[in-house]
């Protein structure tokens, strides 16, 4: 309010500063310049002087004020007759105005590393939430709008808007987008969340820019993970995808949906575990537990666990396997396997590939059969074809016309019995197409020592048993019906990987 304005007296005198009446005090009505606030002031010339109620109205009536009057204010200040202090005989409604809209979001912003809380109470120092992760279709963050505005009114009664509040705008990013009613931002990929000044972004690969200890806690991330360093001993690094670590891994659990790349080693010491979904390759793994479901390739594998769904291939100068157990799906290929000294080395060859070799499983159809079965589906199909484009084009029209309800039931009918014909014979294709692929044959299950097999490595290949009580140079082990049997190794038994 930037001041009072005097307006004036009762209209019936002459002059805004004259008496009310004949022998009556004088009414002075001061408006505010924001005309929000009317006051009454009163002059008496003597004490006798009184101003009643219909009098205060009739001045502000005069003077159109005819908002936020104060009756009941007017009322009691008549009756007291004490006019020492104005009154406030009318007031304006200020209007509300909208506050600011925010955005609410449906993550953890806070950028301070801290300990998870354990259910018994004690902190975990390991898991430090470093990572934030999401999937694709959840919510990043959402509007939160303004509740509506008020406005408000002077007291000659003119309306006075309300400011309208700012709406924020969603930080659209890299693997983003807003939702059809533009009230939120919406991941569209599953991955970890990068939170910038004004986006937010999901990466599908979150980088450790050093190791991974201490200072960053555990890593779990729904893509990749990139380590730029090591994974210190005791910690864990898990991924959606692929992991790679620049560095070394010590005693560690590191676990990927896709590849584990490890650009040195790992020791192990007995306890570190790598598990993947594909495949496992660094330059040696020593003390450690592997298990892929692809391949594992190094160059040294030395006491350790490992399992393979493919095979297990040891390069380089080394390429060698010393002790401990080796299951594989395929075959192994090393240099050398076991040591001189005798040093006890597993290595076993398991598959259900393997077994329906051996006979196990003999439920397979021969080739011939299920082209026969095609043959015939496709028959069926051309001559369901014939009938189909005719009870098309008889039905087809009645309906559109008339919209009979037998015509539309047999059209129906027709349809789902053309996708089924269809379905089988794709299906018979499919089948068709895996039985006639080159069938395995029992040397393509082998353990090959292209250098020297030593003492104390144990061979087995599905259910049958060799131990190699001599050194053996350049050997390639398989099984025939009856037993593990070695034989040269041949130039296409390398690896393509090798060339």
């Amino acid at each position: 309010m930037s001041g009072l304005g005097t307006v004036g007296t009762s209209g019936r005198n002459q002059g805004p500063q004259q008496e009310s009446g004949q022998g009556g005090p004088e009414l002075l009505l001061n408006i505010s310049d924001d005309s929000m606030r009317a006051s009454l002031t009163v002059k008496q010339t003597s004490l006798e002087q009184k101003v009643t109620p219909e009098e205060v109205l009739e001045l502000l009536q005069e003077k159109s004020v005819v908002f936020g009057i104060r009756e009941e204010d007017i009322a009691q200040y008549c009756q007291t007759g004490d006019y020492r202090a104005p009154l406030i005989c009318a007031l304006g409604m200020r209007p509300v105005d909208e506050e600011d809209g925010k955005l609410i979001y449906h993550f953890d912003t806070e950028k301070v590393l801290k300990p998870t809380e354990r259910s018994d109470g004690s902190l975990d120092f390991r898991e430090l939430g470093l990572v934030k992760n999401i999937s694709k279709g959840d919510v990043l963050c959402s509007l939160g709008l303004p509740a509506p505005g008020k406005p408000g009114k002077d007291i000659f009664g003119r309306e006075i808007p309300f400011r309208a509040g700012r709406k924020p705008v969603l930080p659209v990013g890299t693997n983003t987008a807003v939702s059809e009613d533009g009230l939120s931002l919406l991941s569209t990929a599953d991955g970890c969340i990068e939170l910038l000044k004004n986006r937010i972004n999901v990466n599908d690969v979150y980088v450790v820019r050093g190791d991974v200890g201490s200072a960053s806690g555990n890593i779990s991330a729904k893509g990749s993970v990139i380590v730029e360093g090591d994974v210190r001993g005791s910690f864990r690094v898990q991924a959606g995808r692929d992991i790679t670590i620049h560095g070394m891994v010590e005693s560690s659990y590191l676990e990927a949906g896709g590849n584990i790349v490890i650009s040195r080693g790992v020791n192990g010491a007995g306890k570190g575990t790598l598990k993947a979904g594909g495949n496992i390759s660094g330059k040696y793994f020593e003390n450690a537990i592997l298990e892929a479901g692809g391949d594992v390739y190094s160059d040294v594998l030395m006491n350790s666990r490992v399992t393979a769904g493919g095979s297990v291939l040891l390069r380089g100068r080394e390429g060698a396997l010393i002790g401990g157990e080796c299951q594989v799906g395929r075959r192994v290929y090393a240099k050398n396997i076991g040591n001189p000294g005798g040093r006890a080395t597993k290595v076993s060859i398991q598959s259900r590939e393997l077994s329906m070799l051996l006979g196990v499983d003999k439920k397979e159809e021969r080739p011939e059969a299920i082209q026969e079965a095609l043959d015939r589906a496709l028959a069926e199909q051309q001559a369901f074809e014939q009938n189909y484009q005719m009870i098309a084009s008889q039905f087809a029209p009645q309906e559109e016309q008339q919209g009979s309800g037998r015509g539309k039931l047999i059209l129906k009918a027709a349809a789902q019995r053309k996708d089924q014909l269809e379905k089988t014979v794709q299906e018979l294709r499919d089948k068709l197409e895996k039985a006639s692929r080159q069938p395995s044959t029992f040397p393509d299950f082998h353990v090959i020592a292209r250098g020297i097999a030593y003492p104390g490595t144990k061979i087995m290949i599905a259910s049958f048993v060799f131990n190699v009580h001599q050194e053996t140079s350049s050997a390639k082990f398989y099984c025939d019906l009856q037993q593990v049997v070695s034989g040269p190794i041949l130039p296409s038994d390398a690896p393509a990987e090798y060339y």
